[in-house]
């Protein structure tokens, strides 16, 4: 079966973020290239369709999703209903990141008093840091500086709590929704 130009060239652009979403939901190496190559397999399968959509990145996922999903019924370690699915952009209108208020709300009160503060008032409430830092007897230097460290912090929280998986240039790429 021979592929087509615009698999390869999809399969190059989204192949490591594909690896690195299903080892983040595997836990296991070989699990996760096995579920990538049925991934590839499908997609192969499916050329003709392929070649036509809209948005390969999303579809690719959502078949890496499906084949995540369909291990885990099959190794009894799923049930509908029990875990929640991880989840990929499935158009790409929609950030990942706009999904992530329901987390940063659930995830703010387990942050330190102090990185809350400087997270609600300049990352949410939009306050500029020169005017945290007046209000605050900060210099603007360690403002910048307390303001780099909280948001470190919180993007550790939201990786745990999450399941956040990033993509090669840094961006949220999907994230498992939680329920409150």
């Amino acid at each position: 079966m021979a592929s087509a130009p615009c698999i390869e060239s999809a399969w190059e652009d989204h192949q490591q973020e594909l690896r690195r979403f299903l080892l983040k939901h595997c836990g296991d190496r070989e699990a996760a290239a096995d579920l990538l190559q049925g991934v590839y397999a499908k997609a192969l399968t499916h050329r003709e369709r392929f070649c036509e959509l809209e948005s390969p990145r999303a579809w690719l996922f959502k078949v890496a999703r499906h084949q995540w999903i369909d291990r885990q019924r099959r190794d009894g370690r799923l049930v509908l209903g029990e875990v929640p699915e991880p989840t990929a952009p499935d158009d790409a209108d929609t950030a990942p990141v706009d999904s992530l208020a329901g987390c940063i709300t659930r995830a703010l009160p387990h942050c330190a008093a102090e990185d809350r503060d400087i997270l609600r008032r300049c990352d949410l409430e939009g306050l500029r840091q020169a005017d945290y830092a007046r209000r605050n007897g900060l210099s603007l230097p360690a403002t910048k500086a307390r303001l780099r460290r909280a948001r470190q912090r919180l993007r550790e929280r939201l990786v745990e709590q999450c399941d956040i998986v990033f993509d090669d240039q840094g961006r949220i790429c999907c994230h498992r929704a939680l329920e409150a």
